[in-house]
Parts: structure tokens; sequence; C-alpha cells
């Protein structure tokens, strides 16, 4: 624990935010995303997930792994939920991961009628300051690309779920 607080202290995360309104009850936006399992349902075209061993509903300290490639490189991930508060946050770190550190929170809000959700990532590239100095030119970029498309993934997953009742799942 001392070990990986030093290793932080003296990195520079990068930090991104991205938030997006969804047309669904916060309840069902909360419970989709503590499913490690869905992200095969909003995952970009560039994440090819090979595998996801998880249970469906987060729990604190209950850890999630993820087999996949992602440009076409090799990723093994093991998460850990870090807070469940629900319906309002989900956070994971990553035991496993490309990162030196990684916090992911996914913060859902009632917004009239609908869902306003927001994901704030803070991480940081392995390799000291050439690390962070690539991390804060390139992860805002690929982030701003993944995060865009997992949104609007997610709100064509509810609005297809609003039209037909569930009944149906996108291709």
């Amino acid at each position: 624990m001392v070990a990986e607080v030093k290793r932080i202290l003296f990195m520079n995360p990068v930090v991104f935010i991205a938030a997006t309104r969804i047309e669904a009850d916060v309840e069902k936006v909360f419970a989709f995303h503590e499913n490690p399992e869905n992200l095969r349902k909003i995952a970009p075209d560039s994440l090819r997930i090979r595998s996801i061993s998880c249970s469906p509903h987060a729990v604190v300290g209950e850890c999630f792994e993820l087999v996949a490639t992602q440009f076409g490189l090799p990723i093994r991930w093991r998460g850990v939920w870090e807070v469940v508060e629900h319906p309002g946050q989900l956070t994971d770190g990553a035991e496993v991961s490309p990162f030196a550190h990684w916090r992911h929170s996914h913060i859902f809000e009632r917004d009239g009628d609908g869902c306003r959700m927001t994901d704030r990532v803070e991480c940081a590239l392995p390799g000291g300051w050439v690390g962070g100095l690539v991390g804060a030119i390139v992860l805002p970029v690929i982030f701003g690309v993944m995060f865009r498309a997992r949104h609007a993934a997610t709100r064509e997953w509810f609005r297809r779920e609003a039209t037909t009742g569930g009944r149906s799942s996108p291709a």
C-alpha cells in the first residue's frame, strides 16, 4: 500500500471527464453499468472482447476480469469495485491493466425523467515522465473517441429498450 501511494504521488495522472444524458431511469442505467458483461454492448469497434469474468452486480472489493485486444494490442484487466453507491456511483480501480494507475467513476444523476451519466477517469501510464508526457498528449484523444462511442451506444441501447420494451438487443 505504501509503495502504491508513493508511486501515485510521483505521477501526474490524466483526468478525463465525459458526460451525456440517457433517456432512461437512473436505476436502470446504474444496473446496466454495474455488470461488466454489458461492456460488450457498448464497446467501440477498436476493443475486441475475448472474455469477461464477473458477477452481474457490483460489490465493493469484488473483482472482475477482462481479456481483450485494443488496436490489436492484447489487454488483460483485473478491476476491483471500490465504490458502489446505488444508484449514484460506481468506481472501479485496476489491479492488473496497461496503466500504472487507474480509477474510473461512473456517476449517475437524475435529470428530469432521464439520467445524466458522467464518466471520470483518473489514470497514468507506466514509464515515469515519458509515460506521463505520452499519456497527457495521447490519452485525452483516445478517451474522447472511446467515450463518445460508448455514450452513443449506451443512449442507443436504452432507446431500443424503450421502443421494444426490452424484448430485443442491438446487433
